[in-house]
């Protein structure tokens, strides 16, 4: 019984990588980034993965902390906003460095960011003010 529970979450975690890896291939295509072959995206798929994950508790460590300034709402979400973009711009900037298979331009980093952060908005509305 424990071998087909292993067997389920690992499916599992394979579908989700790979609709994850496809939209950053997708991103990539529409926004004619260089890369040598399909192994330096996946690759470069999992690096931005592995490093959102140790970066993001940063990021809403910093978001959260906007509250003690007791802004407008408007004001406080335009921050998280762009607070949001510049970690994102950061974490493909990283494993755009760490990876020398491909190459992204400065505006193809930030089109990338932006990306995320606009899937980010959609599926996770309220995660910067919870």
């Amino acid at each position: 019984m424990k071998l087909r529970h292993f067997i389920q979450y690992a499916v599992a975690a394979a579908a989700v990588f790979t609709g994850y890896f496809l939209g950053v291939f997708i991103v990539f295509h529409l926004t004619d980034a260089n890369y040598e072959s399909i192994f330096y995206v996946l690759l470069f798929a999992a690096i931005f993965l592995g490093l959102s994950l140790c970066i993001e508790p940063f990021e809403l460590l910093m978001i959260h902390s906007f509250k003690s300034f007791k802004l407008n709402k408007n004001h406080l979400f335009f921050l998280a906003g762009c607070v949001q973009v510049l970690f994102l711009w950061m974490t493909v900037y990283t494993a755009d460095e760490f990876i020398k298979g491909i190459w992204l331009s400065t505006t193809e980093e930030f089109i990338i960011a932006g990306v995320f952060f606009a899937f980010d908005a959609c599926f996770y509305k309220k995660k910067a003010f919870a």
